[in-house]
């Protein structure tokens, strides 16, 4: 996937313009619940809300997902739009296939 087109479908997402709003109610509520629908941005970029705000305190996110297939794309096109590798900032783990350093601040599993 080109650049350019990970930027625009980052930039058309329906979560990125409640970015504040979503921030905020996490910094003033022990508990927050989001919902959206599919392909909303929920999985993609909540977390790296979190990381970019620095609200994960030094510790990781994990991020569930229903199939191993779905870990492995998602922190796939996260790095890719944070253009890193796996398993550097971002990562997965699942079955038998760990992609995870201490460096990793988000961490895509299977539940």
């Amino acid at each position: 996937m080109e650049d350019s087109t990970v930027e625009q479908d980052f930039e058309t997402l329906p979560v990125v313009s409640f970015k504040d709003e979503i921030l905020a109610a996490v910094k003033n509520n022990q508990i927050v619940i989001i919902i959206g629908e599919t392909g909303s941005g929920k999985t993609t970029q909540i977390p790296q809300f979190f990381a970019d705000e620095n609200l994960l305190g030094g510790k990781q996110m994990a991020v569930t997902q229903p199939r191993r297939i779905a870990a492995i794309t998602v922190a796939e096109r996260v790095s890719n739009e944070r253009k890193s590798k796996v398993g550097e900032e971002i990562g997965y783990a699942v079955r038998f296939d760990d992609k995870t350093t201490a460096k990793t601040k988000v961490k895509y599993m299977t539940d």
